[in-house]
């Protein structure tokens, strides 16, 4: 049993079709592409985002920072003050902050409900042009959508980049194994990497670490009919089901050696980074992997298909949406906000990002250019339509993500339902 957020294949069709007619506002506001120097008080506003790149050289600052030059040249009297962080502590980085009540003007990251339901954030329309709003793909809009403190729905989450996830394997090392057919079944898995570790590599890469233990820990609980909620909308976590994959994931990949050491300690692109080395045979990745591979050693020696499920692929992958959310509580700060906002979702710079991570867009326009000019992204935009996606809309995702983050690297070393319930006790309160 599993409660899935979708995107219907007509609705992702009608949305992208939609760009053709909005091109031309280019993701902004007359105040982003009007051409005026702003006037009004000088400010300085900051934001804090994550890096999505491997290395110093395709580091997110440099993308941010290009963009504030650009902005500031055109509204002198706004300063940007960017803030970087890892994944791992980009959340704890941004608890801090507010409790410490210096919450940045500015957050792009995962989930956005928590603060939301707190009363700590604009509502998007606030802040952002309508033009801006209307130019988003309506179902991902969606998915930013959640309650307030005042009980009324509305989006606050402005969604800012997505993504769909895939599984690669190494097809040099499938060869040299004497594995002919892909992986289907999780039974597939465990024998193709058994044969692996007999070539003296690593079978399968299992990232439980603090980078994104939530994606992996979603990705095989689908593939047994699992996730983080049931049918009805109710918290899920220790469910018969999901305790059972994470059973199966010790009992059959773990045990056996045939992953990495203690997957609890590893973090994803410390495995992508192995993976493009030609040390890991198989892994789940999202085209952010791409990249990493044309920089490794790999070669074109590897191929992505569906995610391998217990009885046959899934036919419903992750998706993932990264937002970003406006803090309000500095109230001289909304206008210079809002002109941010409105320029930095540009198309132009909504495919550069995309171009430079292959990552998926959220803006209509960039996706229609992007589908057809970068052919390395088709596969996972044809992926969005029937896209299971976080749970990002519930006040308790954020802290239940942090827990899993934290602790569900336990469940394939220890007793998995003991684990799944602690989570599960942050997902209901506790």
């Amino acid at each position: 049993m599993k409660r899935l957020v979708t995107l219907a294949a007509t609705g992702l069709a009608a949305s992208l079709a939609l760009a053709a007619c909005s091109s031309s506002k280019s993701g902004g506001s007359s105040s982003a592409d009007g051409g005026s120097k702003d006037s009004a008080k000088a400010v300085t506003i900051s934001l804090l985002a994550p890096s999505y790149g491997s290395s110093d050289k395709d580091d997110t600052k440099l993308y941010w920072q290009q963009i504030i030059d650009e902005f500031q040249a055109k509204y002198p009297n706004i300063k940007v003050d960017l803030q970087m962080a890892t994944w791992d502590n980009l959340q704890t980085k941004l608890t801090t902050a507010i409790q410490n009540n210096d919450a940045p003007d500015l957050f792009e990251g995962g989930g956005y409900a928590d603060v939301a339901a707190q009363g700590l954030l604009y509502k998007a329309a606030d802040v952002v042009s309508p033009q801006t709003l209307s130019n988003l793909i309506p179902h991902v809009a969606e998915l930013g959508q959640t309650k307030g403190q005042d009980g009324q729905k509305a989006q606050y989450g402005i969604p800012f980049t997505t993504s769909t996830r895939a599984f690669f394997y190494n097809t040099d090392l499938f060869k040299q194994a004497g594995i002919t057919d892909e992986p289907k079944t999780w039974a597939d898995v465990a024998a193709d990497a058994a044969k692996i570790k007999a070539l003296g590599k690593t079978g399968f890469g299992l990232p439980l670490g603090s980078e994104e233990a939530q994606a992996e820990t979603y990705l095989w609980t689908l593939g047994n009919g699992g996730g983080y909620k049931d049918a009805s909308g109710k918290w899920a976590i220790n469910s018969p089901q999901n305790v059972a994959t994470f059973q199966w994931l010790s009992d059959n990949l773990v045990k056996p050696g045939l992953t990495e050491s203690d997957p609890a300690t590893k973090k994803r692109t410390d495995l992508w980074k192995d993976f493009a080395a030609g040390n890991i045979g198989m892994i789940n990745g999202s085209p952010a992997l791409i990249p990493i591979l044309k920089q490794g050693t790999i070669g074109d020696n590897w191929k992505s298909v569906p995610i391998p499920g217990k009885t046959g692929p899934l036919t419903s992958p992750l998706g993932v949406a990264d937002f970003i959310e406006a803090f309000n509580a500095k109230k001289d700060h909304k206008d210079a906000v809002g002109k941010f906002l409105d320029f930095a979702l540009q198309k132009k710079y909504q495919e550069q990002f995309d171009n430079e991570y292959l990552l998926l867009p959220a803006t209509q326009d960039a996706a229609t250019e992007l589908s057809t000019q970068t052919p390395a992204l088709k596969p996972f935009i044809d992926a969005l339509p029937a896209a299971a996606w976080y749970p990002s809309s519930d006040p308790a995702w954020d802290p239940t993500s942090q827990k899993i983050k934290d602790i569900v690297g336990k469940a394939v070393t220890s007793d998995p339902k003991g684990v799944l319930d602690q989570i599960q006790a942050v997902a209901n309160g506790g």
